[in-house]
């Protein structure tokens, strides 16, 4: 007994971080279902290259069940914990794990092309329902969107998040990842107009779009929990938040990359819609072929017209033009006798021998 206040006062009182406001909104029977937070990042900030192994590592606050998922840099979606839908997803908490493919292999191979992937981690206190992207025993993404993210990822991952997390309980990271160099966009987001082309035939990141430009928000709130190896502070992460991404109309002197800081609140961009211009502008996901493949230009679609009806005035019918075709037609007699029955195409019932 006497040791141990001997520590304390060596140490001093212990300081207990307070509740998060998630937690203080609950009822106090309830707060401990709360989802704690968690983190994923890869290994290094550096960007990778084709066939460069990269790990994965995952902390989570609190004990909770979790999943990882990868957006590789042409937008598809990968499950990377759990491997399988059906295997178990609750880890336990406050301590860091590698999230690999097997005992002797990372979580996974670089086969991307140059640009931006992005790791999703998500951990709720509740099983999740991963019914939208699942096929039998197996992850079927292409439920959503084809299983491939178009448009801006924080926007699409987080809509994911909140599809398969019950009751709304829960907390997620996202960390991107880079090939071949640090860019500024990923090139799915130009994938939301453009249709897909592979990248030995488009490359965004070579041309620019000459009717709209990209405006980048930076907000802290984007950023991951582990920033540049470092513990990155994130005052408020919204569960619903802006995109990052947007474009707008292109203006002369104005660069085709444009970073505005965010000033406004995430729920206040929303409620204003500000998505800037999106495939609904141009007649929908895809409409606009890639530059260079197949067609050369575009034209945008017209304005639909509405249809009018109008009525049709009744015709008599055409006189006959010879005598002949005024009698009437002869119809050849048919001789009455015994003929072969012929099945009417109805089932028959028949009486089965005892």
């Amino acid at each position: 007994m006497l040791v141990a206040l001997g520590w304390l006062l060596v140490l001093g009182p212990l300081h207990l971080s307070p509740p998060s406001p998630l937690a203080q909104s609950l009822p106090a029977g309830q707060r401990q279902q709360v989802a704690g937070r968690v983190s994923v990042w890869p290994e290094r900030a550096q960007p990778y290259r084709e066939g460069d192994e990269v790990r994965i590592y995952l902390r989570t606050e609190v004990p909770g069940h979790t999943t990882v998922l990868r957006v590789d840099t042409d937008g598809r979606l990968r499950a990377l914990f759990p491997r399988e839908p059906w295997r178990r997803s609750y880890v336990s908490g406050g301590r860091t794990r590698e999230i690999a493919a097997s005992h002797q292999r990372p979580a996974f191979t670089v086969d991307d092309s140059p640009g931006i992937g992005y790791l999703l981690a998500v951990t709720s206190p509740f099983p999740f329902e991963y019914e939208d992207v699942t096929r039998g025993d197996y992850w079927d993404f292409r439920l959503i969107q084809k299983g491939r993210i178009r448009g801006d990822p924080y926007v699409a991952l987080t809509d994911l998040a909140r599809r398969i997390a019950p009751r709304g309980s829960y907390r997620y990271d996202i960390a991107p990842y880079y090939v071949g160099r640090r860019y500024e966009y990923p090139r799915f987001v130009c994938y939301d107009c453009h249709s897909y082309a592979s990248p030995d035939k488009w490359d965004p990141y070579a041309t620019s779009c000459l009717r709209y430009r990209v405006v980048i928000y930076d907000d802290p709130a984007y950023y991951p929990y582990r920033y540049n190896q470092g513990g990155n502070v994130v005052t408020a992460r919204p569960l619903r938040p802006a995109p990052r991404y947007v474009f707008k109309d292109a203006e002369p002197g104005t660069e085709y990359v444009t970073r505005l800081r965010q000033r406004e609140s995430h729920e206040l961009r929303r409620s204003r819609v500000d998505r800037g211009r999106t495939s609904a502008d141009v007649g929908g996901p895809g409409t606009i072929p890639a530059p260079g493949v197949g067609v050369h230009s575009w034209i945008p679609p017209a304005p639909a017209e509405p249809q009018t009806l109008r009525r049709r005035r009744a015709q008599p019918p055409a006189e006959p033009s010879s005598v002949e075709a005024r009698e009437p037609r002869k119809v050849p007699t048919v001789k009455r006798g015994a003929r072969n029955p012929q099945s009417t195409g109805e089932p028959k019932l028949r009486r089965r021998k005892p």
